[in-house]
């Protein structure tokens, strides 16, 4: 098994609750009603959704997802060991076994006014980064003149 791809993301928090405060039904579009909650169905923490918006971000990017993600059919989940992970339904988890993933690794962290979100996808597909030798013109981005 080999890392197909990786995903950063940082979220400024205040930023994030300025546009869910100012457009309210940007919550419901970004996240699952599940994500919104914490298990005693009080509202997460500005950080937390954040986070989890974040998450997804840097899951778009360690997947090449193509165009804009379907929010909803990518969910920031406990795993057993409570850590964070990832559920995935639809074009989503379509796009996921198409480039041969089989795993997620997700991991979260939260400092001030700051979130930021690290993911891993591991499989069988080839790596969804060029090698260190790679030719441009095979990957249809032309460098220039020579």
């Amino acid at each position: 098994m080999a890392i197909l791809g990786i995903g950063t993301d940082i979220a400024d928090v205040p930023r994030f609750a300025e546009h869910i405060e100012r457009v309210p039904e940007l919550l419901d579009r970004l996240l699952t009603p599940a994500e919104q909650l914490k298990r005693n169905g009080k509202r997460r923490t500005d950080a937390s959704l954040a986070a989890r918006f974040s998450a997804k971000e840097a899951l778009k990017k360690a997947i090449g997802f193509p165009g804009w993600l379907p929010w909803q059919s990518a969910e920031v989940v406990p795993a057993r060991s409570g850590a964070p992970s990832f559920r995935l339904r639809g074009l989503v988890l379509e796009h996921f076994h198409r480039i041969g993933a089989t795993n997620i690794h997700l991991s979260i962290t939260h400092d001030a006014n700051l979130t930021m979100t690290f993911v891993i996808v591991e499989g069988e597909g080839p790596s969804l980064s060029p090698g260190v030798d790679w030719d441009a013109e095979h990957f249809g981005h032309a460098l220039g003149p020579r």
